[in-house]
Parts: structure tokens; sequence; C-alpha cells
């Protein structure tokens, strides 16, 4: 809007004193207009926009340009935010996926005594491993370059790092379980010990969603 009305007082040959007793406020207002350093209030469109000779749109037609601008970074900020945090999941489910299958099959080697079993197990254990590094790693890099790339996008990366909080515990608390379920523990041991595990591993967690959110407030 500061550049419509500046080019439209000077192709009018008004200066700034001028388009202001028209308006019957200070040139000092005027100059903050033009400048951008604040903007007309709504009761003064119309008469702003009569005294340029020029429609209440074309007068709001860069506040229309911004705001179209500003809703398709918005856009494009949330599909790339939820594509990352769909990759950065999915990668976490396999790694999952790969280690409870690991530690079955250790298990199952360990009672019938198959070599070959274990070190099938002991390969998915550590390729599942890598997967989540890679996962963690993808994710951090990833966003790292969409907060350069979004800036002014903060509340769309905090709602999907709180996703990616909330779905990542539960996954590494099933890991957890699968491992606890098969260490050979009675049942009250086994869900005492789950327990205490599932309250440790929720603390880092609990700890980056309180941080993150108090940056929001």
């Amino acid at each position: 809007m500061k550049d419509i009305i500046s080019k439209r007082r000077r192709e009018l040959g008004l200066t700034q004193q001028q388009l202001a007793e028209k308006l019957n406020i200070s040139d000092k207002v005027i100059s903050k207009w033009e400048t951008g350093r604040s903007l007309p209030d709504t009761s003064m469109l119309i008469p702003l926009a009569e005294a340029l000779q020029i429609t209440i749109n074309e007068l709001m037609e860069s506040n229309n340009n911004v705001t179209e601008i500003d809703k398709t970074a918005a856009y494009e900020a949330d599909v790339s935010y939820k594509n990352t945090c769909i990759i950065a999941l999915a990668i976490q489910l396999v790694a999952a996926i790969f280690i409870i299958s690991g530690r079955v099959i250790w298990d199952k080697s360990y009672n019938y005594g198959a070599a070959l079993s274990e070190t099938v197990a002991l390969i998915l254990i550590t390729f599942g491993a890598l997967c989540e590094i890679a996962a963690v790693t993808f994710y951090l890099i990833k966003r790292n370059n969409l907060l350069i790339k979004y800036p002014s996008q903060t509340d769309c990366d905090k709602k999907y790092l709180n996703i990616i909080l909330c779905c990542t515990y539960p996954i590494v608390v099933a890991v957890i379980a699968v491992f606890i379920v098969l260490h050979g523990l009675s049942t009250i041991e086994q869900l005492i010990v789950l327990l205490i595990a599932a309250a440790i591993a929720l603390l880092p967690f609990l700890t980056i969603f309180i941080l993150n959110n108090k940056r929001k407030s």
C-alpha cells in the first residue's frame, strides 16, 4: 500500500502536505504511510482512495498480493513439514520392525541354539539401529533447511515437531516392551520394568515438548 500511495500522490502532483490537508490529518501521518511505518485506519481508506482518485480495490491491491504470497508460503511450508514428518516416522517404523524382528529371532536362536539365526538377528538389530539414526539425522537436516527456507513459519515447525515427538514415543516404548517381555521375567516384573523404562524414555521427549511450547508462548 505504501508504494501505491506514494506513486499515486506524485502522479497527481500532490505534496504530502497537500494530501494531508485533503484528509484533515498531519503530513507526518502521510510520511509514515509512504515509508511503511504504519497503515491507514479502515475509516481512512475511502477518503484516501477518493483523494488519490482510485478505487478501494486498487488501493488494497498490494496488501492482497502480500496476503496471497503469505498464504502460498504457509501452504508450501505445511506440505514440506508434513512430508518430512511422514518420511521420518516411516523410517522409524521400519527401524522398529527390524529391531523387534531381530530380538524375536535372537530369542528363538537362544532357545534352540541356531547360530545362523543369531547372526541374522544381530544383522536385523544393527540395521534397525542404523535406520533409527538415519531417521533422526534426516529429520534434523531437513528441518534445519525448512527453518532457513521458511523463517516466518515457526508455528508450522512447532506443530510437526510436536507430532513427530508424540508419534516417536510409542514406537520407542513398543521396542522396549518387546525386549522386556522376551527377557524371561515374570508378569509383575515385566510390568514394573516396563513402567520404569517408559517413564525414563518419556523424559527427553517431555523436555523437548515443554521447551518447544515455552518458546511458542
